[in-house]
């Protein structure tokens, strides 16, 4: 079953990215001439700052049940939010939510198993050919602009995104680039800390 709360704990980097153009940058900010190429350019590589086992990533896949049952997460899923599958074989609208039971034999058109030791999800074989909608936590980054970080993360990126940009300035004050790096260094570590700490499963 999906959880609101957890939904909400993620932006997606796309959000981050126009939050940042309208906060940061124009006339008057503190980076007044930064174009969208080079903020997403320093998002992406803000995120790679981050060490892939504490900034988590929410993910959406879809695909068809294959015949056999077996679904083969990818490598980097670390737990199932929810999952939707369409109402008949071939359907491209996913409406029916699934949801986990523990024991293999109790898998139906309405719920699945999850295998943690080889990292594959069971479905019944009868819907087989039928659509699936696959969200999940992921513990590797990305450079998709519709995946979603914890929310944890959004101003350790922003403080991080700023040095970047301010740093690649030939007349960027020295003093003020310090300050930044400090500020970067200190969110981000305590970004860092508070995820590590956070259940999202």
């Amino acid at each position: 079953m999906a959880d609101t709360q957890l939904i909400n704990a993620f932006i997606s980097l796309n959000d981050i990215i126009n939050n940042f153009l309208i906060s940061y940058t124009g006339p008057g900010k503190i980076i007044p001439d930064a174009d969208r190429t080079e903020v997403i350019l320093h998002a992406r590589r803000c995120l790679q700052e981050f060490a892939f086992e504490t900034l988590k990533s929410q993910f959406n896949k879809t695909t068809i049940i294959p015949a056999n049952g077996e679904y083969e997460q990818p490598n980097d899923s670390v737990a199932v939010i929810y999952i939707f599958r369409s109402a008949s074989s071939g359907g491209v609208t996913y409406t029916v939510e699934m949801n986990e039971t523990k024991e293999l034999a109790n898998i139906d058109g309405t719920n699945y198993y999850v295998n943690y030791n080889d990292k594959t999800i069971a479905f019944d074989t009868s819907l087989s050919g039928y659509g699936l909608s696959y969200t999940y936590l992921s513990n590797a980054l990305t450079i998709d602009e519709t995946a979603a970080v914890p929310k944890l993360a959004e101003e350790a990126l922003y403080a991080c995104m700023i040095y970047a940009i301010l740093a690649n300035r030939e007349n960027t004050n020295p003093n003020t680039l310090q300050r930044l790096l400090m500020e970067k260094v200190q969110k981000l570590e305590k970004s860092k800390s508070r995820l590590i700490f956070t259940n999202f499963e």
